[in-house]
């Protein structure tokens, strides 16, 4: 039989290891989460928190709220406000600052596989 080296251990545990990591990963459950793309960039954040955060847009600060699994814009800089007066929704859209929030579902698909 045959005495296995020290590298050959080290590679076995480094798979191991990255098989449980990914897997982990892949096998999470997330929940219904938000999705802000603001002036290029993305940010994420769970639905089942309740918080105001602020965004750099455009023309300025956009403030988002969260409440009750529900999304909306409460302030914005631009100048006739239609996106805060959208109200709650899962696509809210500030063209004027280049803001877009959207609600993302528990599970999202990139393709239906049959």
């Amino acid at each position: 039989m045959k005495i296995p080296k020290i590298g050959d251990i080290l590679f076995f545990l480094l798979i191991l290891t990255s098989g449980i990591l990914l897997s982990k990963n892949l096998f999470a459950k997330k929940g219904p989460s938000v999705e802000i793309n603001a002036n290029g960039k993305k940010y994420e954040y769970s639905l089942s928190q309740d918080r105001i955060y602020k965004v750099e847009g455009k023309i300025g600060t956009s403030s988002i709220q969260i409440k009750d699994g529900k999304v909306r814009i409460i302030d914005s800089p631009c100048p006739n406000k239609n996106c805060v007066h959208q109200n709650w929704g899962n696509l809210i859209i500030c063209l004027p600052n280049n803001v877009i929030v959207s609600v993302k579902a528990q599970e999202d698909f990139d393709a239906v596989a049959e």
